[in-house]
């Protein structure tokens, strides 16, 4: 089971290579137009430990990887990144991003498939925002499926 960041420390310790060695072109967008973002707002950003997880989401041996925006903050903005449904969680596969929400998520393999967990809202679920609700989707087939869409 990943947790986070869990992984990608465990990866950078086993080949000893730094977090940015290990960053996609397009991982490195999504953080730079968070960065970009900041800067708009005149504020210091930062993308703690963890922001971007290299993770095989896709079942294909190669590593994909999930930046999460739960891990930015902007000096001047707090919440520029997140409100109250939660933040931006990028899962990059193949070189594709595909944009997720929620407040947090987690992985597990299962039947042979890597599940993406993600604490969604709670209206989400037809409750409120202070519900607990979560969604699971595995990437098949070129996309994310779940019993319904994913973001």
């Amino acid at each position: 089971m990943v947790r986070n960041g869990s992984f990608a420390i465990l990866l950078l310790a086993v080949v000893g290579a730094s977090p940015a060695a290990a960053e996609s072109p397009a991982a490195r967008e999504v953080v730079e137009a968070a960065r970009s973002e900041c800067t708009k707002e005149k504020g210091q950003f930062d993308a703690s430990p963890g922001s971007i997880t290299p993770i095989d989401l896709s079942g294909d041996g190669t590593p994909d990887e999930i930046v999460d925006a739960t891990k930015f903050a902007c000096s001047t903005a707090v919440s520029l990144y997140c409100g109250t449904g939660g933040c931006p969680i990028t899962a990059i596969v193949n070189g594709k991003s595909i944009e997720l929400f929620g407040r947090g998520w987690m992985a597990m393999d299962w039947a042979g498939s890597k599940i993406l967990l993600l604490d969604i809202h709670g209206s989400r679920c037809g409750a409120n925002g202070t519900t607990r609700c979560f969604e699971a989707v595995t990437w098949s087939e070129g996309a994310f499926r779940s019993v319904a869409p994913a973001n």
